[in-house]
């Protein structure tokens, strides 16, 4: 059995479901496969709170307390909730199974069975106090028997919590993690009886080894001698009349398992000239360290084993990720029973290393699963996706917009314009994704999905790939021009190219040519611009000039560019003479886009400036979905 889908309303930033026809439908619904689920998205999207309902509702294995305050009730229009529901639903159930829970299963229309767990929160009293009623009962309505006793122990998942203090957790103390971790252990839980035997002065378990020391302590001369002192020559100067004071000097505490587990500490060793000595690790490998450690909670019950795990990137460098992610994959497909995996990150490296129909986009509330069937992504999507969905793109997965670029020019370029004309990519939350000519809309496809779409602005900015009239046959190679065409060809054309937009997947087709032409026959700023980076490119194709030299490229193509709009040379035909250089490959289309993105630091446009089709690109990305 495994956890297959999760329910909640007006829990945190999820609200309720809808009460009347027409109503948005703000609660939680999401759905897991048995295997490995990963949730991304940007901050604050509703990953977290995901994680929590689930523990919530199932608890943990190494009982991890949560309380439940005022804030974890929904805040919307109508003020805050005073009651927060959450259900996890288990299928796939075995005949051993059915046969563990028999009386709380529920059998489906269908004739599956199903186990239903619904936890209820509700404010005592929502005006004065943090009181908060919690049930937890099974059935799909959240109206059958109680979930407890041994039940309630099989269903607790395993729990990895974000921001680890590593070292700290593992370190030995009251109350500590570590403690916690081994009680749960099944080898260690068979150590709490007493078998200190003082006769033969031998002990085997944990509890008789404590004994046994204790035993040693008490009777150990110098501490003897030290009571004796304190008794002879300082308690007994105390006593008065029959009141006879008397001190005995023992062991803090009593001989129980939890007082040995709590004296027990885990540290990363070496070896140093022979013997084991501790030495103090960085954070990545402390956090390795109290992963594993937390791994051994998984070996608790052959029962739906659940790992839940938040950001488990922190603290390691992307090699170790990618060991990390590797290590939840095996046990998610090879371990008998295979361990469901639920985790959430932030890291492009965990992202892109799991194929695309285990993860889940998570955006302002709402769930969004990537598997066949929920998108628009055809089955050589995946496969294409598989093979080239890496690091530098999967940061698509964590943005509130996405231009999908074709080469390095325009993801170089693009920013700097938007910038300069007063937009930052930055703070819209843009990411900028170059798929290098190739898949652009098997990219797209990943937004765009039937019903409800995906919150995310996403531009396919695209090059035309028609040259302008009179285009010298040299620069024209195969391509056709837009002179020898009637517009209703032109606009069979580019509809070809926009084709498939849906949702809030939108493309954007260069107006006449390609990027670095529009640009410099759009306005005499930007011609003035495009003419000196393609000049400094010229000279940096083998080595990056001095200063000196780049300015006088500079000073010369902008006094160019000068004289051309002195002359009345029409910004067609300047496009023409910008763009040459690099249609003939005397020039680097990505070192001509650094130096551009370099020189319009210090430029300001209008939106007139730009080329009509990167004002809209820009509007879509930066207005807000």
């Amino acid at each position: 059995m495994y956890l297959a889908h999760v329910r909640a309303e007006n829990f945190r930033i999820f609200g309720s479901a809808p009460q009347r026809q027409g109503d948005e439908d703000e609660s939680l619904r999401i759905d897991f496969g048995p295997g490995i689920s990963v949730l991304v998205g940007e901050n604050d999207s509703g990953k977290t709170a995901i994680v929590d309902a689930i523990r919530l509702c199932l608890l943990t294995t190494a009982a991890d307390f949560y309380r439940i305050t005022k804030d974890d009730f929904h805040t919307g229009r109508g003020g805050r909730a005073d009651t927060f529901t959450v259900t996890c639903a288990f299928r796939d159930l075995t005949v051993q199974e059915q046969g563990t829970f028999l009386e709380l299963v529920t059998t489906e229309a269908s004739g599956e069975t199903a186990l239903y767990v619904t936890l209820k929160a509700q404010l005592m009293d929502p005006l004065t106090s943090n009181r908060v009623s919690v049930t937890t009962r099974t059935g799909p309505d959240g109206k059958g028997p109680a979930l407890d006793g041994a039940a309630r122990e099989l269903l607790k998942a395993t729990y990895l919590r974000p921001l680890r203090d590593a070292e700290a957790e593992l370190r030995s103390g009251r109350g500590s993690r570590l403690s916690h971790i081994l009680a749960s252990y099944p080898a260690i839980a068979k150590q709490t009886d007493n078998d200190f035997d003082a006769a033969n002065d031998t002990a085997t378990t944990l509890v008789g080894i404590l004994s046994r020391a204790e035993h040693h302590i008490n009777a150990n001369v110098a501490v003897a001698e030290a009571r004796d002192a304190i008794n002879g020559d300082y308690l007994e100067k105390f006593s008065i009349g029959s009141d006879v004071l008397s001190g005995q000097i023992g062991v803090a505490g009593d001989a129980t398992l939890p007082r040995a587990l709590e004296r027990l500490e885990l540290k990363l060793s070496t070896e140093v000239g022979g013997p084991k000595e501790w030495t103090k690790r960085g954070l990545g490998y402390n956090n390795a360290l109290f992963m594993a450690a937390e791994l051994l909670l998984l070996g608790n019950s052959e029962t739906a084993p659940l790992l839940l795990i938040e950001e488990p990137e922190a603290h390691l460098h992307p090699q170790l990720q990618s060991r990390v992610m590797a290590l939840l994959q095996e046990r998610a497909e090879e371990s008998s029973p295979p361990v469901q995996v639920i985790l959430s990150t932030h890291s492009a490296h965990l992202a892109c290393a799991v194929p695309v129909e285990h993860l889940t986009l998570v955006a302002r509330g709402k769930s969004f699963s990537l598997a066949p069937d929920c998108t628009e992504l055809e089955a050589g999507d995946y496969a294409f996706l598989s093979r080239f969905l890496d690091v530098t793109k999967a940061n698509l997965f964590f943005a509130r917009a996405v231009a999908i670029v074709e080469g390095d020019a325009e993801a170089l370029l693009l920013p700097a314009l938007a910038q300069a004309t007063g937009r930052s990519f930055g703070r819209a939350g843009v990411s900028v994704v170059n798929v290098g000519h190739t898949g652009l809309f098997r990219y797209s496809r990943i937004f765009q999905r039937p019903g409800e779409q995906i919150p995310v602005a996403v531009a396919r900015i695209r090059d035309r790939d028609l040259v302008p009239k009179d285009t010298p046959k040299d620069m024209r190679g195969e391509l056709r021009s837009s002179a020898e065409m009637t517009l209703a060809e032109i606009a069979a054309h580019v509809t070809l190219l926009e084709a498939g937009d849906s949702g809030n997947v939108r493309t954007y087709v260069s107006d006449h040519w390609t990027l670095e032409y529009d640009l410099a026959a759009a306005s005499w700023p930007l011609a003035s611009v495009m003419h000196q980076a393609i000049q400094c490119a010229r000279i940096s194709e083998r080595s990056w000039p001095a200063a000196e030299k780049l300015e006088e490229a500079e000073r010369r193509a902008g006094d160019e560019v000068k004289a051309w709009k002195a002359g009345g040379v029409p910004l067609p035909e300047v496009g023409l003479r910008v763009y040459r250089p690099l249609r003939m490959k005397n020039a680097s289309k990505a070192i001509a886009a650094q130096h551009a993105a370099r020189l319009l630091k210090g430029v300001s446009l209008s939106d007139d400036e730009l080329p009509p089709y990167l004002r809209g690109a820009f509007s879509h990305l930066c207005g807000g979905v």
